[in-house]
């Protein structure tokens, strides 16, 4: 591990499975520009592929036609850039009872029409209450991905981690958690869960360009230095290109 520091300058590309860059439709991007500002910001660190996922709203439901529409004016504005650069449509779901009903009808998007559902919780979300909302999504067909898996205070007890993977759960963890010094405790936890192998997923979670920008070139560096070259390669984009083709994701 570490003789090949140079990883990020020898693969196709970063995939970035969580970022709110579609505009005015959540809290991320306001408008077009700074959707684009966005995501020009993240291909110059490397990142070639994004699904956008903006946040589901149970009261108001979801106009798939406009997000979709959004999202191919946001391709189309990249494909001036860089022909190459592919804009997905997904969500960030909040979970409620009825949410694997509302995925059921569309009235709720999976990840770039794969059966993988990005799912949050309330941070301080009991255990049992988290565990019982993947049983229900995996129980419906669906693969939850639990997003920025590293806010969830129940998941540090030992072995919550594996037991909710064995349930059939992918974790996907933000880049911004790992940036910083092993003498932190969050980020010397957070980076011992990938060296341990309990991370599927990476993700941006950008938002504005003022607020969580995408910027991932210290911790690329760190997971180039520290994972194998395959190990590199599963975290940053082959697992989230298996999602994306509708194949499974090895846990």
């Amino acid at each position: 591990m570490g003789e090949d520091s140079g990883y990020e300058e020898a693969y196709g590309g970063i995939i970035d499975v969580h970022a709110h860059v579609l505009p005015g439709v959540d809290d991320g991007a306001e408008d077009m520009d700074e959707a684009e500002s966005l995501l020009l910001s993240a291909a110059s660190q490397g990142i070639r592929e994004v699904i956008a996922t903006p946040h589901y709203s149970r009261r108001r439901g979801t106009d798939r036609a406009r997000l979709q529409e959004l999202a191919a004016q946001l391709q189309e504005r990249m494909n001036r850039h860089d022909p190459q650069f592919r804009v997905y449509l997904g969500q960030e779901t909040y979970y409620h009872e009825e949410l694997p009903g509302r995925l059921k009808e569309g009235q709720a998007l999976t990840m770039a029409g794969s059966r993988c559902v990005l799912v949050e919780f309330d941070p301080s979300v009991p255990y049992m209450t988290l565990s019982r909302g993947v049983r229900r999504l995996t129980e419906a067909g669906y693969v939850p991905v639990l997003a920025h898996m590293e806010r969830y205070l129940c998941l540090r007890e030992e072995d919550r981690i594996r037991e909710t993977a064995r349930y059939g759960c992918v974790m996907q963890m933000n880049y911004d958690s790992i940036r910083g010094h092993w003498f932190q405790p969050e980020v010397r936890w957070c980076r011992k869960q990938i060296l341990d192998g309990r991370i599927q997923l990476l993700g941006t979670d950008m938002h504005r360009m003022d607020f969580r920008p995408p910027e991932i070139r210290e911790a690329v560096r760190w997971l180039s230095k520290n994972l194998s070259r395959e190990r590199f390669e599963d975290i940053t984009y082959r697992n989230a290109e298996r999602m994306i083709e509708g194949r499974e994701i090895s846990l």
